[in-house]
């Protein structure tokens, strides 16, 4: 950073004197969860905001918490983790993550100059931001970083022009994902809407009573939930099929973990790391101790995490586009193939929706770590097929993937010039 300053670059600190922003230091707010039926709001935890389509943990109840309207970020808002194992990644509040609270352990840093808000965030999302964001962290065993820790981090304001480039390429690609993220939970909830609603029963600590003659091939409470049967008989008097009549379902086998460096391997896909814009801590194997064909994710593949807890991520989809094509996943991770003349797009929003996730959940077995296999998936029974919807959706998937593109493309270029600073920055542009 001196060499920058000395070669007449302006650095100057996140927040404070003289510096870009504001920002909002986390504090304890009492959280009530909401009841069946409360007026309610639902609530994001850090680790959320990284995703394609977040969605919520929980709803909190209006009447019970306070001062709930604070934690909701306003858009245009950059998120920082400030606690945890995994601290560095930000996120940027557009209108989708605008509907939710976010948990109080991330810090809020507004930036009212739009050219160095966007600006701001790539640096702070480059490895050198990074660094220089983390190097105060504390802790012993949780990592954690303080508002004074982000307002001191100075950004290097290298060249006018290169300032609105960068600037450019992060708003465009904010905006194109916030349309796509828009677009796709609007089509979410209309084929949603569509369908018959779910069954209501009694709470289902109250249980219910199932004749033996109705036990087919699982005695099991989840697999017998009368929602389910409600909804797997809805499907079908729709004119819906299995999953088997429509996609390929597959699990490969364990693999040797021999995890190397980006430069000599190929990135690998965790459960959790499916559903995230951009994977934190991504890991790369080398490709010498396992057949990669059959880890591989491929265009049109429809992945969720088939290992876990029931209640929580298992289940949730996510749809490979062209940028991650080539990628791994581990063997934990459901890869659904569509048949030919099925589009992937419609598969996604079958698994997005509760009529589904409830029979995908339901199909779950085992005493500790819940896992959803192949024949189990086969047989839950999905809507009738409508590929014009589903295009409209994989075309969503593939406008955020562009977004992604466009937005490491700004993010890459920004630390080469730090990095390579004795250049001639004053001719550096971006390629949009």
């Amino acid at each position: 950073m001196a060499k920058l300053e000395t070669l007449g670059g302006e650095l100057r600190p996140v927040a404070g004197d003289g510096g870009l922003g504001v920002i909002s230091a986390s504090s304890r707010t009492k959280r009530v969860y909401a009841a069946p039926g409360e007026d309610s709001i639902p609530y994001l935890r850090p680790y959320d905001v990284f995703d394609y389509l977040p969605q919520p943990a929980d709803f909190l109840s209006r009447s019970g918490s306070t001062d709930l309207e604070r934690l909701v970020p306003q858009v245009g808002t950059i998120l920082q983790t400030c606690s945890g194992r995994n601290l560095g990644p930000l996120a940027y509040a557009d209108a989708y993550i605008n509907r939710f609270v976010v948990s109080d352990d991330m810090l809020r840093l507004q930036i009212d100059d739009e050219i160095a808000r966007f600006y701001t965030l790539a640096f702070l999302s480059t490895p050198t931001g990074q660094s220089l964001l983390t190097r105060s962290k504390t802790g012993n065993v949780i990592d954690h970083l303080s508002g004074d820790d982000l307002a001191s981090v100075l950004v290097p304001f290298i060249d006018e022009a290169l300032t609105s480039d960068i600037a450019a390429v992060m708003s465009e690609a904010v905006r194109m994902r916030e349309s796509a993220r828009v677009e796709l939970d609007r089509l979410v909830q209309a084929f949603s809407g569509s369908l018959p609603e779910i069954a209501t029963t009694n709470p289902l600590r109250e249980g219910w009573t199932v004749r033996a003659t109705d036990l087919k091939r699982r005695f099991d409470a989840a697999y017998n939930d009368p929602r389910l049967n409600k909804v797997r008989s809805d499907m079908a008097r729709l004119g819906g099929g299995t999953v088997a009549d429509v996609a390929r379902t597959a699990m490969p086998n364990r693999y040797k973990r021999n995890y190397v460096e980006a430069a000599h391997g190929r990135p690998i896909l965790s459960g959790r790391q499916l559903l995230q814009l951009k994977p934190v801590n991504l890991q790369y194997i080398a490709t010498s101790v396992l057949d990669t064909a059959e880890y591989e994710l491929g265009v049109g593949t429809l992945v969720f995490g088939a290992r876990g807890r029931a209640e929580e991520r298992v289940s949730l989809p996510a749809l490979i586009v062209e940028d991650r094509a080539d990628w791994l996943a581990s063997h934990n991770v459901m890869r659904v193939h569509p048949r030919e003349g099925i589009s992937a797009g419609w598969l996604y929003l079958c698994f997005a929706i509760e009529h589904v996730q409830l029979q995908v959940r339901g199909s779950a077995f085992g005493s500790v770590v819940d896992v959803v296999d192949a024949p189990n998936l086969d047989r839950v029974v999905l809507p009738p097929v409508d590929n014009d919807l589903g295009d409209a959706a994989l075309q969503c998937w593939r406008d955020m993937s562009s977004a992604s593109t466009l937005e490491a493309t700004a993010i890459d270029r920004l630390e080469d010039v730090i990095v390579n600073v004795g250049g001639s920055v004053g001719r550096t542009s971006l390629k949009r």
